[in-house]
Parts: C-alpha cells; structure tokens; sequence
C-alpha cells in the first residue's frame, strides 16, 4: 500500500500503518481468521515503536484449526478430487491455518466441479485476497455479486481490493462502499472502513459525514475514538500541505 509523500513521511507512514490496521480489523465476516503472511511478519519490525499489533497477528493465536485436522481435511481431498465437498473442507481448513495458496487450488478444483456455486466463488474471493492477489479476487467477489448484488459484506471486501492494491484505486474502493451503503445504510463493517479512506483521501469532510452516521448506530462503539484521531490527523496532514482539510480536494458524491 502507498504512504503519504515523503516531505510528510512521518505522519503520513503512520497513518498509513494506523488505516491499514483498522481495515483489516472490519474484513467481512464470511473470511476465517488471519494468519500474518511471512512478508507482513518481516514488516512488523519496520513499524513505528507505538503502533499496535497488526490485527492479523491477533487472529493467528486464537481459533486455528490443529495441525492433525488440517493434514486430514487435505488428504481426504487429493484423494478424492472429485468430492465437492472434500475440495470446500480442504479449503476451509487450509485457509484458516494461513496457507492461501493451499486454499486457492482446492477452492478453484471445487469451482470446476460445481461452477455456479455462490460460496465457492466468495471463498476463492477470500483465499485471493489473503493471498493479496487482489485483482484476482476482485474477479471472483465480482462473479459472486453478479449473482447476489446485495450481499453487503462481499461487496465491502470487493471495495478492500481496490484500496489495498499498488497503487490504490480509492474512487473505486469508496464507490463501492456507497455501493454496500445502498443495499444496508447501517452496515457497521463499511462505514468504519469508508471513514477511513474518505480521510485518507483529503476528503475530510466526507470522513467526518461517515463517521457522525457510524456514532448515531452505535454511540458506544470502540472504533470512534481512534477513527476521530485518523481524521483529525489527516486535518493536519491536509493543513501542512496549505490543504483545505477536505473542502475542494477530491470528493467522491453522496448517499
């Protein structure tokens, strides 16, 4: 992902790392628990001394499947490559113990056996986005949608894929959360992550929009604190750069 510009490196990689963070804390909940990839475990230690544990490290220590139940998920599916079921298992499993390549293939071998299956496709979606392979997993959130547009939490992980890639594609990730805000106004996931790339974006006036509409569902959410700090940083960021904190930059239209 790209951080600020470098004459404001030290705000900008900050709040880049801080977004970042927040965002994966809200992937849809149709995805299993993350485990760091070997790359972002080799990052970690380029972060700055304040910055909290990436919520992917969290996620590895709790709710992963034994090891034994893994190696037998895989085995009874290369054993059976035409047992649908045994293909979706395998995936599952090798997806939950941070093997996304693992996933993909049995994930891709049960979209081959049952082609216009809606969860094969969300899942080969999940497995490509873990991998951050996120135009391929673009292509399949895609496919998925074509068959179920109002599925909110799809369509917000198919905006994450527009955010995260190099470079970013922010008026299409925001689009696509307008786009989940249409079907669910309310949903909780989209909102947070949309308050933040509004922000990050200069649209400052947007982020705070999305984040009032965020605090009236839930006034006691945990998030608004630290979603009020990224804004009020990219404020100062947008005022070190002679910015008018939102008014006049890029703005994505409205509800």
């Amino acid at each position: 992902m790209n951080r600020e510009n470098i004459l404001f490196a030290a705000v900008g990689l900050l709040l880049g790392y801080l977004i970042a963070f927040h965002l994966v804390v809200y992937i849809n909940q149709n995805q299993p628990p993350r485990r760091a990839p070997a790359d972002e475990d080799a990052r970690a230690g380029a972060l700055p001394p304040d910055h909290p544990a990436l919520a992917a490290e969290g996620a590895a220590a709790g709710g992963q499947r034994p090891q034994s139940s893994v190696e037998h998920a895989t085995r009874d599916a290369r054993q059976d490559p035409k047992d649908f079921d045994a293909q979706v298992e395998a995936g599952s499993a090798s997806l939950e113990a941070g093997h996304a390549e693992d996933a993909i293939d049995f994930f891709t071998k049960a979209n081959q056996l049952r082609p216009g299956d809606y969860d094969t496709l969300v899942k080969l979606g999940n497995a490509n986005f873990e991998a951050r392979r996120y135009e391929v997993a673009e292509r399949w959130y895609t496919e998925a949608l074509s068959k179920k547009p109002e599925d909110v939490g799809v369509r917000s992980d198919l905006g994450l894929t527009y955010f995260l890639r190099d470079p970013p594609q922010e008026e299409k990730s925001v689009a696509e959360f307008r786009r989940a805000l249409q079907y669910d106004p309310n949903h909780v996931p989209t909102l947070h992550n949309l308050t933040l790339v509004l922000a990050k974006t200069g649209d400052i006036s947007g982020a705070e929009a999305t984040l009032a509409r965020l605090e009236k569902i839930n006034p006691q959410n945990d998030d608004l604190s630290p979603l009020r700090e990224e804004i009020e940083k990219a404020r100062r960021g947008a005022a070190s750069t002679g910015g008018d904190g939102g008014k006049g930059q890029k703005k994505s239209q409205t509800d």
